[in-house]
């Protein structure tokens, strides 16, 4: 077992991708390659006596499942031709995963770069896409990694992390099942069985919502 971690910051996820804890603490980003490593030792000390959006993960496994995605705000947003340039990419106009956008590629357009389709020559008659030079985009790709693909089994509890006592404690508390209201005219905080409609609240006069 490698002994490699980073922390992800489960609140800073932007799109699909999972955000982490940047370099010695310094803030966070989606860019694994900014990810601070931690021993085991370390990571589970930082679990240990961290946030509940705080959770570290096998760094080896996130590494194996990353992919290459591009952020549209280091890209151009209009077309980009260049003389004597010998392979284009094309992607989708107005639509992000976060802040990533879509590649054409052999079959659907695909937010992962390693599958964009190179092109020998760029179709700007469709003015849906945005054509850039290959090196273009290839400059600024960064490796990211989906969160939905997180399997704590495998990349916590088998890469060697226990869950903090906190956390346990946290999970044995039973819910109450009712649902946090404000009430619209007063503001005061009413608890109820319908999470879909509020149903009054018991302290203020206003008419309709008593």
């Amino acid at each position: 077992m490698a002994d490699r971690f980073y922390l992800a910051c489960l609140r800073d996820t932007v799109g699909s991708n999972m955000s982490f804890h940047c370099y010695q603490g310094q803030g966070y980003a989606s860019d694994i390659n900014k990810a601070h490593v931690y021993t085991l030792e370390e990571a589970q000390n930082s679990w240990n006596r961290g946030r509940d959006i705080d959770l570290p993960v096998s760094a080896d496994a996130i590494d194996t499942a990353a992919v290459w995605h591009v952020d549209h705000q280091h890209i151009p947003g209009e077309s980009v031709i260049k003389d004597g340039c010998k392979g284009y990419v094309a992607f989708l106009k107005g639509q992000w995963n976060g802040n990533d956008v879509y590649w054409l590629s052999d079959l659907l357009p695909t937010d992962d770069f390693s599958k964009a389709r190179v092109f020998a020559q760029p179709d700007t008659t469709d003015t849906d896409l945005v054509w850039l030079p290959f090196t273009t985009a290839d400059a600024v790709k960064r490796r990211t990694f989906n969160i939905n693909l997180l399997d704590r089994r495998t990349m916590i509890q088998s890469a060697g992390l226990r869950q903090p006592s906190w956390l346990k404690r946290q999970k044995r508390r039973k819910s109450s099942g009712k649902t946090r209201w404000n009430c619209p005219c007063c503001g005061k905080i009413s608890w109820q069985e319908n999470p879909y409609d509020f149903d009054g609240c018991r302290d203020c006069a206003c008419e309709g919502h008593r």
